[in-house]
């Protein structure tokens, strides 16, 4: 497989699921409707896939012990966190945060990926991109369906921390075990939590689903979650770290584009400004930072 293709899917799934997940929010359904059938509709996608090319499916304990991970940290606590972010940010601004989660992932890698060291070199990057951050805050404050502002980037950010973890605990998995075997064990676990949990914590409101609805949230389970996760996973076998970071500079730009597009919002050049300043940061930083690890596939698998 070429390995560009997976991080072109990975790019446009998540950044489809951003626009369509906000797109269902505004017409009145409740978050904790929207994950569980997100989830549902993904599970459905992915064995479709499964069955039609016999990949994906695995009885490897190795993988669902890896899976039982990553479905809670690498996809369950972000994509909750996320969701709820974006009942109160446009996706012109939560989108353009989420370019945060390679300096999340930096840092958690340096605990948690064998090579992937935090250099002080990666310092003024981050800085940078940190400074580009409040200017896209104190833009938002003027944006258009701002309801709770501090709210949501609270929860963003607290989104791309959790995402940062998933990412490295990704790249440290898929050097372990092969990257088709996560898949399945990561979204089956995903889905027990976020669809049988969450309705019985916070209830479960499907009358306000109407027709168009339900083709948003089947779009965010298909593109925003099989597509993109899987895609995601795929690449971290068959891509070194350092070209799996482009993922998280494509995904905000063509986020706030089909957000401009197919929402309506707007962009100013505070907005403009932030966004540059946080991409070029996050390239600089990754520009710096260690990344002697062995390419996916060659390291031996762990008990």
């Amino acid at each position: 497989m070429n390995p560009w293709t997976p991080l072109v899917a990975a790019t446009f799934g998540w950044a489809a699921g951003s626009v369509l997940t906000r797109a269902v929010l505004l017409r009145g359904v409740n978050t904790w409707t929207v994950i569980p059938l997100r989830m549902l509709f993904a599970l459905i996608s992915l064995a479709a896939v499964i069955v039609a090319t016999r990949r994906f499916w695995t009885t490897d304990l190795r993988a669902w012990r890896r899976g039982l991970v990553l479905g809670t940290l690498a996809m369950g606590v972000p994509m909750v966190l996320m969701t709820l972010a974006f009942e109160d940010l446009p996706v012109s601004l939560g989108g353009l945060l989420v370019a945060l989660i390679p300096l999340s992932t930096i840092g958690a890698a340096h605990f948690l990926v064998e090579g992937e060291r935090f250099q002080a070199r990666t310092l003024p990057g981050m800085l940078l991109a940190l400074v580009g951050s409040a200017l896209l805050v104190g833009a938002g404050g003027s944006a258009e369906g701002v309801d709770n502002l501090w709210r949501g980037v609270v929860l963003m950010v607290a989104g791309v921390l959790a995402a940062g973890i998933g990412g490295a605990l990704s790249r440290r998995y898929a050097l372990e075990v092969p990257s088709d075997d996560l898949v399945l064990p990561q979204f089956s676990v995903n889905t027990v939590l976020v669809a049988v949990a969450l309705p019985l914590v916070f209830g479960f409101d499907v009358e306000t689903v109407d027709p168009a609805s339900w083709w948003m949230i089947a779009g965010v389970g298909v593109l925003g979650t099989t597509l993109a996760f899987g895609s995601f996973l795929v690449a971290a076998g068959i891509n070194p770290a350092s070209r799996l970071a482009l993922i998280s500079y494509a995904i905000p730009v063509l986020s706030v584009l089909l957000a401009v597009v197919f929402l309506g919002e707007s962009l100013t050049l505070m907005m403009i400004a932030g966004a540059v300043l946080i991409l070029v940061g996050v390239v600089l930083a990754e520009r710096f930072t260690s990344t002697h690890v062995p390419e996916p596939g060659v390291a031996t698998a762990t008990p």
